[in-house]
């Protein structure tokens, strides 16, 4: 009898996941304690980089748009945000002069994800393919068509 392939665990399952200890009570494995401390600790450090992050509300002010139309920015791939809780936090990173950063709204659509931390990753990392340029820095200094033929090419292969 064949085995049955295993289904994929999902990270809310992952985060969760106990094993028991020889007490009787359960304890989270220590390696996956350790790995999700130092998510959290990146998570952090990339919520405060280049500037921090506002809140919905300021970035309506920021844009001169409403509120929700902020929030609906954001849930259809075209501002950088993460949620906290209830609230939605939006790095400052990406303004410029009251404006989107021109080709931020260009590679969220490419890559279109709703995993928030790995594309605030990706434009605030160095990659090894920009000659250890990141994304924003390229950015900011005009090199749009560069960078958002960067995103075409990794979302095609989904490396980014």
């Amino acid at each position: 009898m064949k085995n049955k392939p295993k289904k994929p665990v999902t990270k809310r399952e992952l985060a969760g996941r106990k094993e028991p200890h020889l007490s009787g009570t359960a304890v989270l494995d220590p390696r996956l304690a350790a790995a999700i401390a130092r998510g959290k600790v990146l998570v952090k450090k990339m919520a405060a980089m280049e500037g921090g992050a506002i809140s919905s509300a300021e970035t309506g002010r920021l844009l001169g748009i409403a509120e929700a139309e902020v929030l609906r920015r954001w849930r259809s791939h075209r501002l950088v945000g993460w949620k906290e809780g209830k609230a939605a936090h939006f790095p400052v990173w990406q303004f410029k002069n009251g404006e989107l950063l021109p080709g931020i709204e260009e590679v969220l659509q490419t890559f279109h994800s709703d995993d928030q931390w790995r594309v605030m990753g990706y434009f605030l990392g160095k990659r090894l393919s920009l000659h250890e340029q990141c994304p924003l820095g390229l950015l900011r200094s005009g090199e749009t068509a560069r960078v958002v033929a960067h995103a075409k090419a990794y979302a095609i292969e989904n490396t980014w």
